[in-house]
């Protein structure tokens, strides 16, 4: 498509008392040539006046010029009143008018071709119409748009009116429209002053529109596509650092012509804060702390801008979208802080963000459910929420110590890898693979690893797993018994075995898993239970009579698979018989840091002098202290040495007692006799 701009240029040496005249001038947005539209061949052209009411008839005889020709309208949803001329219409089954006894006649929703009074009519009379029904409505899948142009005129950066942001995301998830065929309209007008050189004034307009269609392209993903169900704000991170890439080659045209403080459309500013921002977060939840960082540096630019922008604008919507992207700005700020142990950047923008918290709170216009509430977390630590009477660097080792506990799992955002199980691949920005275009769950790198995968996916695309089992679970199941399996028959082999007969196993190996689990094994059919089914013998033996028939695996596991039973039992009664442990040393930590997590927190609220390193400098000695305890009362009680056992225990009276006496002392508290903590 050549999207064809119009530019308006106002003569500003007429004679006096005559008429202000313009012209409406068009040019190539898009680089295409100026004649394309003469060709026979030419794709449509589409023009957009941002001052159609006061053109005068040249300027309008040549914007009809090179339009396309009008289409009749093809809406199939329009009322179904009668035209005085027109016969009474009639259900396709029954042959009842509307005029009988008040019926109303309502149209196949997939043709609009026929009418039927009622349900079972439509079902009587299915056979008939089948075959024109599935034609015609062939023909309307085909008549669905093949673009959607959006933008407002004179400038504004806006959807038009006749297609809101929720709309055009419905029409995406739908499928109605595919995201390459959204067009965007950015009109500019431009006074052209009296000895101004007409070439210049033309090429000042379309970099400036350049730059408005950057920040189109990323604002139509921030506020229009990351509504689609399964997309979120974090999934368009090329197109948000497009936009920071160009705010910094051409930072002279932004901030003197789109960020101007004089500019009375504040729209741009306000979208960009908001993008940048979701940048940043990208970043820093990622872990690329240094690099937030520096765009920080631009974010914070653009938002000042923005507050210039509205300053004592008298509109309160405005005024309000301002002070709640100020906050979200402290808050990134604050939590950039305690990443990089900056204490002073952490407690400024602390400070900022309790205040416009409590000021919230006060008028009744936040929720904790649907906004940040550190004034509320923090206030489990002190006992109160009178931070001024709290030392900073006690709120900072606080807030230091929540973001470690966040983050003890690795970065909070984590990218995606291709969902293949044999491919390593993983993003570099967010959002860079492609979803699985049914379930718009599983990625994939490219559309080869995803043809190899489906052999595998379409056994859990779009809920078909029948497991009580997440897929990801079930997934890291199936990978590791064909990596133990495999390396097993690979080291007794001379043969290896080849990427062919593993996808062939992979796919037959998760169907026998779901069979099992919903079977003879359902007894680890559960979340909790599933990390039992590797030590049972009797599954084991399963799985390696399912491998004993796989090519590839045959020859090994043929062989080794009888006795294998008998073989893991002898093993498991020997454990049994010693101090060794069946779990592993790490599920045992990871139970006690989530116990030591809430007693910590428990322990924060009761004291509240406001000395909260004392609580946070013992925390790792409670964890290494709960580790050992566990570790003894598990060795002395065997029937909770599982992965379904170490979620049961917490039940047990006994255990409690012991780590109640573990907390009060390593924390120097006491225990009422309703088990509440004292100091």
């Amino acid at each position: 498509f050549h999207v064809i701009g119009t530019m308006t240029m106002s003569n500003n040496t007429r004679a006096a008392g005559a008429a202000p005249s313009s012209q409406s001038i068009a040019f190539d947005f898009g680089g295409g040539t100026g004649d394309s539209a003469a060709n026979n061949n030419a794709p449509p052209v589409f023009r957009f006046d941002s001052n159609n009411n006061n053109s005068n008839d040249d300027s309008a005889d040549m914007s009809n010029n090179n339009a396309a020709p009008s289409r009749p309208s093809t809406n199939h949803n329009s009322p179904t009143e009668t035209t005085p001329n027109e016969p009474p219409r009639k259900c396709a089954s029954c042959g009842k008018t509307e005029n009988d006894e008040g019926i109303k006649l309502k149209n196949c929703t997939a043709c609009h071709l026929v009418r039927y009074c009622g349900v079972e009519c439509q079902r009587e009379h299915r056979p008939k119409h089948k075959k024109a029904c599935k034609k015609r409505a062939a023909e309307l899948r085909c008549n669905k748009p093949n673009a959607v142009i959006v933008g407002g005129g004179g400038g504004q950066l806006s959807n038009n009116n006749e297609l809101d942001s929720d709309r055009l995301a419905r029409m995406v998830e739908s499928g109605d429209i595919s995201t390459d065929r959204i067009l965007f309209a950015c009109p500019q007008d431009v006074d052209i002053a009296p000895g101004a050189d007409f070439q210049s004034a033309i090429d000042e307009a379309k970099l400036i529109a350049d730059r408005r269609m950057v920040l189109q392209q990323a604002h139509l993903r921030f506020s229009t596509l990351s509504r689609v169900s399964y997309n979120s704000g974090l999934d368009f991170e090329r197109y948000y650092r497009d936009l920071y890439e160009d705010i910094q080659k051409y930072h002279d045209v932004w901030f003197d012509k789109l960020f101007n403080v004089d500019n009375p459309n504040p729209t741009h500013a306000e979208f960009t804060t908001g993008i940048l921002g979701t940048l940043c977060t990208i970043l820093r939840q990622r872990g690329d702390l240094e690099e937030c960082a520096e765009i920080m540096k631009t974010y914070m630019a653009v938002l000042t801008r923005y507050q210039q922008q509205t300053e004592g604008c008298g509109v309160a919507a405005q005024v309000d979208c301002c002070e709640g992207l100020t906050f979200r700005a402290n808050l990134i700020r604050c939590n950039l802080g305690v990443q990089l142990g900056d204490k002073e950047m952490a407690m400024t923008a602390f400070h900022d963000v309790v205040k416009y918290e409590k000021k919230e709170k006060a008028a009744g216009r936040y929720t904790d459910d649907s906004c940040p509430d550190l004034d509320g977390m923090l206030e489990c630590f002190f006992g109160h929420r009178d931070y001024d009477r709290i030392d900073d660097d006690d709120i900072f080792n606080a807030l230091t110590f929540m973001d470690k506990e966040c983050n003890k799992d690795g970065p909070q955002l984590k990218p995606r890898e291709c969902g293949y199980y044999n491919c390593d691949k993983k993003e570099q920005m967010s959002g860079d693979f492609n979803l699985c275009s049914k379930c718009h769950k599983q990625p994939y790198c490219g559309k080869e690893c995803q043809v190899r995968d489906w052999k595998i996916h379409k056994l859990l695309c779009c809920g078909k797993n029948k497991t009580d089992i997440e897929d990801d679970t079930l997934l890291m199941i199936m990978e590791l018994m064909l990596k133990n399996y495999g390396a097993t028959a690979d080291a007794r082999s001379e043969i290896k075995i080849s990427s062919r007969q593993k996808d062939a196993a992979s796919a037959a190996l998760l169907k026998k898993l779901m069979k099992l689990f919903t079977g003879e094994f359902s007894h680890f059919n559960s979340q909790q239970a599933v990390g039992d089914a590797g030590t049972n013998p009797a599954f084991s033996q399963a799985l390696a009579d399912f491998f004993a028939q796989q090519p590839g695996y045959d020859k090994v596991w043929g062989v080794l698979r009888v006795g294998y039973r008998e073989s893991l039992e002898r093993d498991r009664e020997a454990v049994s018989r010693s101090n060794t442990l069946t779990l592993n040393e790490s599920v045992i930590r990871g139970a006690c840091e989530e116990m030591a997590k809430r007693s910590t927190l428990t322990i924060g609220n009761v004291m509240c002098d406001g000395d909260s390193s004392r609580n946070l400098s013992k925390h790792h000695l409670l964890i290494d202290a709960l580790v050992e305890e566990t570790k003894e009362f598990l060795r002395e009680h065997k029937e909770y040495d599982s992965y379904a056992g170490l979620q049961k225990v917490g039940y047990n009276p006994d255990y409690m007692l012991i780590i109640s006496k573990v907390i009060c002392e390593v924390y120097e508290v006491e225990m009422d006799e309703e088990g509440n903590f004292t100091t």
